[in-house]
């Protein structure tokens, strides 16, 4: 087509125009913290390649991000209507409990069985204002209880009771997963409108949403893409997604697996400063972080609820009591003297000169332990009580499957070294061979028993 040259000159303007849309699209993208939906580069190729200008159009239609950035202070809002800032901002607000001291999360017969596996008449009572701690070894079922509470899963039969409205609960999964190409600021964002949060102004909403990445400890890296995030970071990610909506009832499940030491501090303090403010359940197998942060605990094993109730009545109740002696001399002899009286339970060696001793109670320990190192004339270094802990209480609860265990390997090691002898000396040991046989096998109907 032949072009006139008054044609030319007519079509200047609109073609400078275009070059300048391009480029100030192309300077925008790269001084742009973030943009949407797709990678700066191939919001690039769209600007430069696609169909001028419909490319730059859509990059300042979709593309463009039009939130401010959390860490550029917003100069939109006029001065005289901007609140003084407070000396200290708390990341998590002050939350007064209702009168209502009922239980927030009630659950009865709660069943889910996958073909023997599941849970089975599971009664969970969570306190109002409490710190519930959920243990139980990998596959006791804690995920399947916090499923079916959120209503993520559903049960057999059951039922559950919630004091709080749907809207006011927020769960953090063990294994969050976001879309990599957004910024941490833009994942609690979009978490914060997606649960409805009111956004009375650009600023509180900039606010709140700073105010999680804060608690969670992502507050310096708001401006990057999650897809470079670690393990650790995505999950302390999922936990500020959860604050952001300021809920009245937090659900965690294994919130310190993916943690390093200090990250793991940080968040078991920020979960214990929560109690009488909200209400949070936690599962975890670190029995260590649920005994510092949990008042309330529910213990599963194979899907049944063993114990639910104070933490410290746990260890009140199913600990037998404990000392750790040490001697300057031969430790035989007092574990001979120890072991034929009727109070002790147990007595284990502990390095060269020490021994840990288990009895029935405290009153016969602190008596029967004197008595026991006059009997033998040696000298007492040290006897001191071991302090009691969760993990301790624990063991002593689910101790009877444990001990059958114990049997059974015992006996199984006694038959296999006393077949090995009776193949050297076969003329001798016949009833040795016999009596491990009968105890392998009693032990084994044992276990059984004790199974079904």
């Amino acid at each position: 087509m032949d072009l006139s040259g008054g044609t030319l000159l007519a079509l200047a303007p609109v073609v400078l125009l275009v070059i300048g849309l391009v480029i100030f699209c192309l300077v925008d993208l790269i001084r742009a913290p973030a943009v949407r939906y797709l990678p700066k580069p191939l919001w690039a190729l769209i600007i430069l390649i696609g169909s001028t200008p419909l490319g730059a159009v859509l990059y300042l239609a979709l593309g463009r991000e039009r939130q401010p950035s959390p860490s550029i202070p917003d100069q939109t809002d006029k001065p005289a209507l901007r609140t003084p800032p407070e000396p200290e901002r708390k990341p998590i607000p002050d939350r007064v409990p209702p009168a209502d001291e009922g239980p927030v999360v009630q659950t009865t017969g709660l069943t889910r069985d996958y073909g023997g596996a599941g849970l089975f008449d599971v009664d969970v009572s969570v306190p109002r204002g409490s710190v519930y701690g959920l243990v139980g070894p990998n596959g006791a079922g804690k995920t399947t209880v916090l499923s079916i509470i959120t209503g993520m899963r559903r049960s057999d039969r059951g039922e559950v009771r919630l004091s709080v409205p749907r809207s006011g609960i927020a769960v953090c999964p063990d294994v969050p997963e976001f879309d990599p190409w957004l910024t941490a600021y833009e994942v609690v964002d979009l978490a914060r409108s997606l649960i409805g949060t009111p956004r009375e102004s650009v600023s509180a909403a900039t606010d709140s949403v700073t105010d999680a990445l804060a608690a969670a400890g992502l507050g310096d890296v708001a401006d990057r893409q999650v897809g470079g995030f670690s393990r650790g970071m995505t999950q302390r990610l999922g936990f500020a997604c959860a604050l952001v909506g300021d809920p009245e009832l937090l659900i965690l499940d294994e919130p310190t697996s993916a943690l390093d030491p200090a990250g793991r501090a940080e968040l078991l303090a920020l979960v214990a400063s929560m109690r009488g403010r909200r209400t949070v359940i936690f599962s975890s197998h670190i029995l260590d972080d649920v005994q510092r942060v949990a008042d309330q605990v529910g213990i599963l094993r194979d899907g049944r609820l063993l114990y639910q109730g104070s933490t410290q009545a746990l260890i009140d109740t199913h600990l037998r009591p404990r000392w750790l002696i040490r001697i300057a001399g031969d430790t035989g002899t007092v574990r001979a003297e120890l072991e034929r009286q009727p109070w002790v339970t147990r007595v284990e060696p502990v390095g060269l000169d020490s021994l840990r001793v288990d009895g029935e109670s405290m009153e016969a320990g602190e008596r029967g332990i004197p008595v026991a190192l006059a009997v033998c004339r040696e000298r007492l270094v040290s006897c001191e009580p071991v302090a009691a802990d969760l993990e301790t209480a624990f063991l002593a609860l689910t101790e009877p499957r444990d001990t059958n265990s114990d049997s059974l390997f015992r006996a199984a090691t006694i038959h296999a070294e006393t077949l090995h002898t009776e193949t050297l000396h076969p003329e001798t040991l016949h009833a040795e061979t016999l009596h491990a046989e009968t105890l392998h096998a009693e032990t084994l109907h044992t276990a059984t028993k004790d199974g079904r």
